[in-house]
């Protein structure tokens, strides 16, 4: 970009952080991880030691001299047969206890004063409360002892308390340990936005929106409530948890009944059974141990409510009977199957079992077979349609009635033969069990590190969505990252934080399942030992599954209610931001997590360095490849950014870039607030200026203002901005330098917004005709690494550039790399006929001759 402004870059900060929130707020694609918060309590089913207790007031009871609202969201865990237990305990200055109660008889709520009923009863059925929220509040009018009770604003009830509420109050939610009021009993519920208001006049508002820590800090008075055991839904929705690590017995199986949550784990001296609701793990021994084959797979049958286990190469099946903890069949433990990491599953539809391609001795196969289950016969099907090409390592989920399955990607080759180009496919594939055709959806783009995925992937058919492991297969020390795709069109998001997994093609494997009832994915892993053994790790996430959010510090947190309460009191906006310059503090933010960069394979090339100017100056952004931004420091604060923030950044950074002008306020809401009111808007806008703002002035000198109605972003010379570095060494005509800047990649390479195709396309036209000039003028003075080093460049912002891949095939020729020149004109010639439908027009031997 050209030389920005301090201001340009502010807006830029701005415009990024809020054409992200809108993004996730609104896309189908992806969950704001900004609404994902609250605290939840862990009760039934786990240890009394180890519930879930909130203190509002531990140090000093709450004074009470007027009358008294307190109001929160509630919620239930979804998942649980029982919710019995206490809701929230008053206790005060003579030790008389005003309860909330939920009742598992009348499900209901109660309120209760002392060892008395109040009359408050409203009914709160499970299947009605789990999984969402309702806003409850208490009004005790301290003269006429007349307490109401209103949900989501109605009226739910009104009564007189036996007794007066007091004046010096203890409110403790859930477990309580306060003197001799000892409650252990409470429902598995959610909390968020606890309120004390008096007269009136809000004067407490704990968010709970934690991250991590025992404690949170109210936005009015910085009052802290102590928290024991706490399970923070921010952190539940975006990062996995570890619930179990078994080592079972030989090649062990694994499959799933959706409907109870239980994982089968089948091993040769057992079967161990996970139940997600609790965290319960069993393991019943078989009657008679059953060696089981390398590669032997596991189904759970919907209809029949049994397992099945199947070795395909013998196109044998064994059932389990449960009462007498016995196979059906006996199993040949010392075969090694020909169909590793095949897909699979049961179709409730036509009561089959489908078996999907696999590999094995050197050979990927794109074979499909069929187990009839009630003829217990096995059958070749000839599929129609689009080609479904050789291939193992791929995912597949199915609908729920079994009457189709999506099959995405996988590793394999177009002849089958693993010798014969071998390659990672990024292709989504349905598949019709009633036509038995196949019809191709559509193509990912080719990630840089090359990517496979776990076995089992979630279909959402309501969203037209997928939910899949992805992980790089080009190492065995590799990471499961969780991805959500559309059924539709190409194009995914990366959410939550990454497994660690062990990858090794026949002896690993991941599946990812959903329980609906407990609204969670489980992603299993499983490694086969040297020594004959499984080791299985069972790791969880709340659904829908939201963006990483890093760790916090206090600082952290208490600036986070600060500007929450900026929202809530917009009257105290000023006196907030001029205390803000004296706290050190930076709101919590979203990033996403990446598969680990590809290892260099060219070491004869240069690495790129970054630009040499930016060794003169402390701060730096980079918007040319990964997005990377630079406090004056030298420490990364990139994870600072929130994905509204950065959105919010991009946005006024770029309309002020480029020769614009700016961007209104108007334009700003209508990209990342839409739908929302002017009032709304103009709120989140300001509290997410002030966090940009925050965040830019660790930078140094930069400028964000209104200009004739616009707002606009600049950053100080001192300050390193590859894209305005870029733009001078385009009128500078200094092609090598501009090479190397344009290294690290294109235009926000990670990134996707609408509004920023524009600003890609004509950054990536302008460069590519400076480099195929400059190609065709200097390519016989240049040395091969200086013009492949150029093609590279070039290929960032046009990975089927056909003029970057004729001189780089050129130049690696010249280099006597024949083998790596071909295969990188055979890969170029496929994506090409695979985005335009048509063949390359020229030969290799054409592309060679220089013209």
């Amino acid at each position: 970009m050209p030389g920005l402004p301090s201001s340009v870059v502010v807006k830029c900060h701005l415009f990024i952080t809020t054409v992200l929130l809108s993004v996730f707020v609104f896309s189908p694609y992806a969950l704001c991880a900004q609404g994902v918060y609250g605290l939840e309590f862990a009760g039934k089913k786990i240890a009394q030691e180890l519930r879930t207790s909130l203190n509002l007031f531990p140090d000093k009871p709450l004074t009470v001299k007027d009358n008294l609202d307190l109001s929160f969201d509630l919620s239930f865990a979804p998942g649980y047969d029982s919710y019995f237990g206490y809701i929230f305990r008053i206790t005060n200055e003579q030790g008389q206890n005003t309860d909330l109660i939920y009742s598992n008889q009348t499900q209901s709520i109660n309120l209760v004063s002392g060892d008395e009923y109040t009359g408050i009863l409203f009914k709160f059925p499970p299947s009605e409360v789990a999984g969402k929220w309702y806003h409850l509040q208490f009004t005790f009018n301290q003269q006429t002892r007349i307490t109401t009770l209103r949900i989501n604003g109605q009226v739910a009830g009104m009564a007189a308390l036996p007794a007066s509420l007091g004046k010096q109050l203890h409110i403790i939610f859930g477990a309580n340990h306060y003197k001799y009021s000892n409650t252990y009993d409470l429902p598995t519920m959610r909390l968020r936005d606890v309120q004390i208001a008096q007269g009136g006049k809000t004067q407490y508002h704990w968010a709970l929106r934690q991250h991590d820590g025992d404690r949170d800090i109210d936005l009015i008075n910085h009052s802290i409530a102590e928290i024991e055991h706490p399970v923070w839904l921010a952190k539940a929705y975006s990062e996995w948890t570890t619930r179990q690590k078994i080592t079972a017995n030989g090649n062990a199986g694994l499959t799933f009944d959706k409907e109870k949550g239980i994982l089968y784990i089948t091993a040769s001296d057992s079967i161990y059974q996970f139940t997600c609701n609790g965290n319960k793990l069993t393991a019943l021994p078989l009657a008679q141990p059953r060696k089981l084959a390398s590669g032997n797979v596991t189904e759970y049958d919907s209809k029949r409510h049994q397992l099945m286990n199947y070795f395909v190469d013998d196109q044998q099946v064994a059932w389990y009977d449960d009462t007498q903890r016995t196979w059906s069949k006996t199993a040949e433990g010392n075969k090694i199957t020909g169909f590793w990491q095949h897909n699979h599953f049961y179709s409730s539809y036509d009561s089959s079992l489908y078996v999907f391609g696999g590999y094995g001795h050197y050979h990927y196969t794109a074979e499909i077979q069929k187990y009839s289950t009630t003829d217990d016969q096995w059958k070749t099907v000839v599929a129609k349609g689009d080609k479904f090409a050789p291939r193992y390592m791929a995912a597949l989920g199915a609908t729920d009635n079994g009457d189709s399955a999506y099959i995405l990607g996988g590793h394999g080759s177009a002849t089958g033969d693993q010798l014969l180009n071998p390659e990672n496919f990024y292709d989504l594939l349905l598949f019709d069990v009633k036509r038995h055709t196949f019809k191709k959806i559509f193509t990912l783009d080719k990630p840089d590190v090359p990517m496979a995925f776990g076995n089992s992937m979630v279909v959402d058919t309501k969203e037209h969505a997928y939910y899949a492991l992805a992980y790089a297969n080009d190492r065995m020390e590799s990471s499961l990252q969780l991805i959500k795709g559309s059924l539709d069109k190409p194009g995914y998001i990366k959410l939550g934080n990454e497994i660690p997994y062990q990858f090794y093609d026949i002896k690993s494997t991941a599946s990812l399942y959903y329980y609906a009832k407990g609204q969670e994915l489980i992603a299993v892993s499983l490694y086969t030992t040297d020594n004959n053994t499984t080791e299985i790790k069972i790791n969880t996430i709340l659904f829908p599954p939201a963006l990483l959010m890093p760790d916090e510090d206090e600082g952290e947190r208490n600036y986070q209610y600060l500007l929450w309460g900026i929202v809530i009191l917009t009257t105290l906006l000023t006196g907030i931001l001029l205390r803000r310059k004296k706290q050190e503090q930076v709101a919590p933010v979203s990033r996403i997590y990446h598969l680990p960069e590809p290892p260099k394979i060219a070491p004869a090339f240069r690495i790129l360095e970054l630009p040499a100017p930016v060794e003169k100056k402390k701060a730096a952004v980079y918007l040319l490849g990964q997005f990377t931004v630079i406090d004056k420091e030298r420490n990364d604060v990139s994870k600072l950014f929130s994905p509204l923030v950065k959105e919010l950044f991009l946005l006024i950074f770029l309309h002020s870039s480029f020769g614009r002008k700016g961007i209104s306020s108007e334009k700003i809401n209508e990209i990342l607030w839409t739908g929302r009111s002017v009032k709304d808007a103009k709120n989140n806008r300001s509290v997410n200026m002030v966090k940009l703002k925050n965040i830019l002035e660790k930078l140094g000198d930069y400028s964000l203002a209104k200009e004739n109605g616009k707002w606009k972003l600049s950053f100080d010379e001192e300050v390193y901005v590859d894209i305005r570095h870029c733009h001078q060494l385009i009128l500078r005509n200094n092609i090598p330098q501009l090479v190397q800047v344009c290294g690290r990649g294109g235009l926000l390479m990670e990134t996707d917004y609408s509004w920023l195709d524009k600003f890609k396309s004509d950054l990536s036209t302008e460069l590519l005709n400076i480099f195929t000039r400059h190609l065709d003028e200097h390519a016989e003075q240049l040395a091969p690494e200086e013009l492949i080093q150029t093609c590279d460049s070039m290929l960032h912002f046009d990975s089927l550039c056909e003029e970057a891949v004729m001189y780089k095939c050129r130049a690696l020729v010249a280099m006597h790399q024949h083998a790596t020149a071909r295969s990188l004109f055979r890969n170029f010639k496929n994506e090409y006929e695979e985005i335009y439908g048509e063949p390359f027009e020229k030969d290799y031997m054409a592309v060679m001759v220089n013209d």
